[in-house]
């Protein structure tokens, strides 16, 4: 993750650089990319892209990490709009996500998807993201339904919350690597509602 001077600067730099590092993501093959292209875009020094990051993957990890963050806040903002009910909140949540993908960075961040999936999948499963992952799951136990009236554990709210990830990786990855352009699900609803059914019924 990103050194502590990254957290220290004004968030309107950091998120500039964190702007910089997605548009490079998707013009560029992950491979290809180079911290210069980072620092060209971020219009910041080498030397400081180094007083921010070890090196481009950590910057690029930073990246996802943040996302990551914001994909939470959107599932919270979408639980709360649909009265707490959690799995009525995911779907809303989830749709969202996807037209947001198919508007603005369908067809330019497809090349790299896999890569931002399998690092988000090794942040959100890392020791050092535990603290922030336990702190959503304790938030679904208690602002949703089903958390305060069906799943009374962090394990059992994080055996729905690791189905649910699954899910919606996968589809997400079909959607974009086919890259059909019409609204095709790909399964989405039928295997939504296979879980939703398990774990209420």
């Amino acid at each position: 993750m990103a050194l502590e001077h990254f957290y220290n600067i004004k968030e309107k730099k950091k998120n500039n650089i964190l702007d910089a590092i997605e548009k490079c993501m998707q013009q560029y093959n992950y491979d290809e990319l180079s911290v210069n292209d980072i620092v060209k875009e971020a219009d910041i020094s080498r030397g400081s892209f180094y007083n921010y990051f070890v090196d481009k993957n950590d910057a690029v990890e930073t990246l996802i990490k943040e996302k990551i963050k914001t994909v939470f806040e959107k599932f919270k903002e979408c639980i709360i709009k649909n009265d707490g009910k959690l799995f009525d909140g995911v779907y809303d949540g989830y749709m969202q996500i996807k037209d947001m993908l198919r508007n603005k960075i369908f067809f330019t961040i497809m090349k790299n998807l896999k890569f931002f999936i399998e690092i988000g999948h090794k942040i959100l499963y890392s020791k050092g993201y535990e603290e922030e992952l336990q702190g959503f799951l304790d938030w679904l136990l208690e602002n949703t339904v089903e958390g305060r009236e069906i799943f009374k554990t962090r394990e059992d709210m994080a055996n729905i919350v690791d189905l649910l990830i699954a899910l919606i990786s996968n589809i997400t990855l079909k959607m974009v690597i086919i890259s059909d352009k019409n609204d095709n699900n790909y399964g989405f609803e039928y295997k939504f509602n296979v879980i939703k059914k398990g774990v209420m019924s």
